[in-house]
């Protein structure tokens, strides 16, 4: 077995990624990655023993887009597993890259749901847990954008090569004599990650070049204490949302200052939740003054929010037509 196969089976282990599942849909774009993940998902069969499907997305945006997914569909031939080949339609968006990305997501979800794959594996390397992380702290990210891609999401979707770097990835499949194509948008640097990926991250690991597993180490730490406060901000939420003495603040009148990370992260679940808004850090400091001091925050989307009588925070929305005319919100 490969140095590389007993890290990824290590991976599945220690991070339960596979566990409860019988049946597997892995996303294969013909890319190195994609295809390294396809090739020792297969050869540890007999190790997760789960029944693999490969499926590739075809974004509509690129005319060299079928043809790289040939390089996937032959090497699931090569390795007698079924191929399916999905096309999508990218809306017209703020950011094409993001809208891409929702679509391709909501494809491969709904093939392995059509296919009765409980998982769906993709082929994020740890080398694009640290770039993400560095380009979510140049952002002002905070916890939240820290915790990087999740190994194991919520709806199935897992990376198995999350703990491996690129460079070992490029090695297997040179090793294994892996076609594979090369996509042209890694080269190109109207994009921040690949500006992370081919400027920063080279000129930081100068200093240290271990950068890239501390940036990855860093995540999993932000994601297992976020978990940790995972009850607290739920019962701030809850507080908010009812009312009284812990909507804010103490029983001694003061802000609680100890708890300002649970209760902005409160806050800020509880404006998604209520009206699908998503707020920024300015927002949140404006919603804490709010609770200790009274009055309106306007919030994107039209949407203002207020204390109740009850000292619940309570949502409104901006009627267009009426100037200074609010509704609630659902």
């Amino acid at each position: 077995m490969s140095a590389l196969a007993a890290r990824v089976r290590l991976t599945l282990d220690e991070r339960g990624l596979l566990r409860g599942a019988t049946r597997v849909l892995v996303a294969c774009s013909g890319g190195p990655d994609s295809q390294v993940l396809l090739h020792v998902l297969a050869s540890l069969r007999d190790r997760h023993g789960c029944e693999l499907v490969a499926a590739g997305v075809d974004h509509g945006l690129r005319p060299e887009a079928p043809e790289e997914l040939n390089f996937a569909a032959r090497l699931a031939a090569q390795l007698g597993l079924p191929f399916v080949s999905l096309r999508v339609v990218v809306p017209v968006g703020a950011s094409l890259q993001a809208q891409a990305r929702e679509a391709r997501y909501a494809a491969l979800l709904q093939c392995a749901r059509e296919q009765g794959a409980q998982r769906v594996a993709v082929g994020h390397t740890m080398d694009d847990q640290a770039e993400t992380v560095l380009a979510r702290l140049l952002r002002g990210a905070g916890l939240e954008g820290l915790q990087g891609v999740v190994p194991r999401r919520a709806d199935g979707v897992v990376r198995p090569l999350i703990d491996v770097r690129r460079r070992d990835v490029q090695r297997y499949a040179a090793e294994q004599q892996l076609a594979f194509a090369e996509d042209p948008s890694n080269r190109d640097e109207r994009y921040l990650r690949v500006r992370v990926r081919r400027a920063l991250l080279p000129q930081l690991e100068v200093e240290n070049p271990r950068l890239t597993e501390h940036l990855a180490a860093l995540a999993d730490d932000v994601r297992d204490v976020s978990q940790l406060i995972a009850v607290d901000v739920e019962r701030a939420q809850i507080a908010l949302t009812r009312g009284g003495p812990d909507a804010g603040h103490g029983s001694d009148g003061e802000s609680r200052e100890e708890t300002r990370y649970v209760r902005r992260s409160a806050l800020k679940l509880l404006v998604e939740q209520k009206t699908g808004t998503a707020i920024q850090r300015t927002h949140l400091i404006a919603l804490e003054r709010m609770l200790k001091e009274g009055g309106q925050v306007r919030l994107p989307g039209d949407v203002v929010a207020s204390v109740g009588t009850g000292g619940q925070v309570c949502f409104s929305r901006v009627e267009k037509r009426g100037r200074g005319v609010t509704r609630p919100t659902e």
